[in-house]
C-alpha cells in the first residue's frame, strides 16, 4: 500500500550519501550555584562547590559511567551516585541523602577516595539492587542501593577543592562495565 521496496544489491560504485546523524551525547545539566563545569573530549570536569546533574534521565535499563577522582579537596568532599530532579538550594549542597540522592564519598570501605580513584557506577532498572558502585574495577559490596523509585540523573557534589571528572563514553572508560551494562544514553525523541 504505497511502500516500494528494492530487491536487487545496490550497484558497484554506488554510494549511500546519506548522512548519519551522531548519536545524542551526555551533558551536565543542573549545578549548584557556586559549581563550574567544563566539558571536553576527555569528559565534563566539575569543580566549586555543591551538585551537578547530568542533563540525562536515566530511562534505559542498565546504565553504566565513570566519575575520575582528580583531586579530593581537604575535606574529602566528593561524593559521586544518582539523585532525582534536584532543584533550588539542594543544588547548593551535597548528594546522597537516600531519599533525593544516593552516594558514595566521604568514608568508604577500604578508606575514603583517593585521588585517581575511578568510580563506576551501574544503574539498572529492573536490576535488585538498582544502584551498584565499584572502585577501581571492584564492587563495594556495602555501597548497594536496593531501590531507587523516580527519574534519576548521573549526579555529583563537590567542595573544598575536590575535582571530578565524569566519563560518559565507552571509549574513554578505565573498565569494562558490568553484566549488561552500556554507556548511558541520552533518550532518542521521537517525531
Amino acid at each position: 500500500m504505497g511502500a516500494t521496496m528494492c530487491c536487487c544489491p545496490p550497484k558497484e560504485g554506488d554510494v549511500d550519501d546519506t548522512p548519519l546523524a551522531p548519536p545524542p551525547k551526555v551533558h551536565m545539566g543542573k549545578r549548584g550555584s557556586s559549581v563550574k563545569v567544563q566539558e571536553d573530549m576527555a569528559g565534563a570536569l566539575v569543580t566549586g562547590h555543591g551538585v551537578a546533574l547530568a542533563d540525562t534521565v536515566i530511562e534505559q535499563d542498565a546504565a553504566y559511567w565513570e566519575v575520575r577522582v582528580l583531586e579530593v579537596g581537604s575535606q574529602n568532599n566528593c561524593y559521586v551516585g544518582v539523585a532525582l530532579d534536584l532543584a533550588g538550594q539542594r543544588l547548593d549542597s551535597k548528594i546522597g541523602d537516600a531519599s533525593s540522592s544516593w552516594a558514595i564519598g566521604g568514608e568508604l570501605p577500604g578508606g575514603p577516595l583517593q585521588k585517581n580513584d575511578v568510580i563506576g557506577v551501574a544503574f539498572g532498572q529492573g536490576d535488585i539492587p538498582n544502584l551498584r558502585f565499584f572502585r577501581n574495577g571492584t564492587m563495594i559490596q556495602e555501597a548497594e542501593v536496593l531501590r531507587i523509585r523516580g527519574e534519576g540523573f548521573p549526579a555529583v557534589s563537590v567542595g573544598d577543592g575536590a575535582e571530578l571528572l565524569l566519563v560518559f563514553e565507552s571509549a574513554s572508560f578505565a573498565h569494562d562495565p558490568p553484566g549488561r551494562h552500556v554507556a548511558v544514553m541520552p533518550p532518542r525523541k521521537m517525531i
